[in-house]
């Protein structure tokens, strides 16, 4: 196979990875059941700075986390800047699904459909992303970079990331609004499923003839 074909299954499921990504966390964010917590924080400054859309948000926090994973592994490379700028696409994406999603009613049956079909549609963007093997999002990024460069184990890098994504959300929520918004039942569901289902249907399309060749 021609690196031409490569490139364009790869840019595929880049793109593919992007817009189901961010029609998830438009879905889930509707539901108003807790969204994930790598998206709390972007989510809880447009709560309290409404000026600047959720996706808005999104890119200048991973903006933050381009800059701090910069400083801290000391280097900065054409890699990580492609990375933001994806991240600046997925945020104008993310603004965009919204706005498509702004219509659906919002009750209480219709509010499980939402969340179950917006963390299904997350996962699998989350899925095609990895398979991309093209640069991932800053907030992906950074752990895997951080754990690395470090030597830790990725699971307790992930863990004290989204642990500390909730925390600081926690925390400009109740101190700007007293109260709590964006973290729920859902953020905790999110973070026991997400990792083991990404797995699982990352093998899934790895498995298909359009990505299975030349993807690993």
């Amino acid at each position: 196979m021609g690196w031409a074909a490569l490139t364009k299954r790869n840019v595929l499921a880049l793109s593919l990875g992007i817009f189901f990504d961010a029609l998830g966390v438009a879905l889930v964010t509707k539901s108003d059941f807790g969204i994930s917590a790598v998206s709390s924080v972007a989510y809880t400054l447009s709560s309290v700075f409404p000026a600047m859309t959720f996706g808005m948000w999104s890119y200048t926090y991973q903006f933050g986390l381009f800059v701090l994973m910069c400083l801290l592994v000391k280097r900065c490379s054409a890699g990580y800047v492609m990375s933001f700028m994806i991240g600046v696409v997925f945020g104008y994406t993310l603004d965009v699904c919204r706005l498509l999603v702004a219509p659906l009613p919002f009750c209480p049956l219709p509010r499980v459909v939402y969340f179950l079909a917006g963390t299904g549609i997350l996962i699998t963007g989350v899925a095609f992303l990895m398979i991309s093997n093209l640069p991932i999002m800053p907030q992906d990024l950074f752990t895997r970079e951080i754990s690395a460069h470090f030597s830790l184990p990725f699971k307790v890098v992930k863990t004290v990331f989204d642990l500390s994504c909730v925390s600081l959300s926690l925390a400009v929520a109740f101190l700007a609004l007293g109260r709590i918004a964006g973290v729920g039942a859902g953020t905790l569901v999110s973070a026991l499923i997400t990792g083991k289902c990404v797995d699982a249907v990352k093998r899934r399309l790895l498995s298909t003839k359009r990505f299975g060749q030349g993807m690993q």
